[in-house]
């Protein structure tokens, strides 16, 4: 039988044991090194690069736009600024208005020479409404009343020419007092709004017999008159009834007719010196005498303004 004992183990032997369990030890270390290693990405690293792409547009928008009139034309307005907005605002209501008298000369046969004709009487400037709201009140201190021409013979425009007729203010004027009539009868627990249209019509009908008076005064003389410079004439009045109405409502009855006295007596004074300076003085031999007529002219604006005011309605 065979017997078994425990050999003795060489030194060599134990090295040998040693270095194989050293081997393998470093065959799986490295083994773990050549596996991929995966790792969450850093928070710092993430928010670099989204400033980068933030820092630096796409090159879609580095390229050129397209030439585009309409664009270029709204920047140059833009930077422009207010004046060449006024400007272009202009050229936009001119083009629009030349439409609006090329269309009413195609419908209606004449009303674009009417058209044209009128806008001469709306041609005013802040300026002179002011300075011909000052003249109707105090005539007295103006010097000059005959209307300036231009080389070629035409009359100066309103904005112009301080002694030029308009129908500007005769027209706001009138719009005015229609307003503060219909206020007046409002305050006597009176108003209806057929009162805007009554007033309305019955300013208009007597301003209408006016003119064709005044008219066929110009016709006896020998003298022509423009019926619209007529109109713009006898409708400065209006802006005198406005300030009496003004002074009924706030003040009383007594007051409006010392207001009417002071007011009359300006458009008196007024219509008689533009009449008088504008008329000329080569007049029918066989005509009424021309001091008379234009005599009558101013005393027209004063009973017409104690005619149309409403007092019926003042405490």
């Amino acid at each position: 039988m065979a017997t078994f004992y425990n050999q003795p183990v060489s030194p060599l032997q134990q090295r040998g044991s040693y270095g194989s369990n050293v081997g393998s030890a470093s065959a799986s270390s490295s083994l773990n090194s050549n596996a991929p290693h995966f790792s969450a990405p850093q928070h710092s690293n993430y928010t670099q690069q989204q400033q980068q792409q933030s820092n630096n547009p796409p090159q879609q928008q580095q390229q050129q736009q397209p030439w585009n009139p309409t664009s270029m034309a709204a920047a140059a307005m833009m930077q422009g600024g207010l004046q060449n907005q006024n400007a272009m605002l202009d050229l936009g209501l001119s083009a629009a208005s030349s439409m609006a008298s090329q269309s009413m000369g195609k419908f209606v046969p004449g009303a674009s020479s009417f058209y044209d004709s009128l806008k001469y009487y709306f041609a005013v400037s802040n300026t002179y409404v002011v300075i011909k709201l000052k003249m109707l009140l105090i005539p007295y201190t103006n010097k000059a009343w005959r209307r300036q021409t231009n080389q070629d013979g035409t009359f100066l425009k309103p904005s112009q020419d301080l002694n030029a007729p308009d129908l500007y203010i005769p027209t706001m004027s009138l719009l005015t007092y229609v307003l503060l009539s219909g206020l007046c009868y409002g305050a006597s627990g009176q108003f209806t709004p057929a009162v805007l249209q009554d007033v309305t019509g019955y300013c208009l009908m007597t301003q209408g017999l006016e003119v064709a008076a005044i008219r066929a005064g110009h016709y006896a003389l020998q003298a022509p008159c423009g019926w619209t410079d007529v109109a713009a004439y006898t409708g400065y009045k209006y802006f005198g009834l406005c300030i009496n109405m003004l002074v009924g409502l706030t003040l009383g009855y007594w007051p409006y007719n010392l207001s009417l006295l002071f007011t009359a007596g300006g458009i008196f004074y007024f219509t008689l010196k533009t009449f008088a300076n504008n008329v000329k003085k080569e007049t029918a031999r066989d005509g009424p005498k021309r001091e008379f007529v234009v005599l009558g002219f101013a005393a027209a604006q004063v009973v017409t303004m104690w005619f149309l005011g409403n007092t019926k309605h003042l405490s």
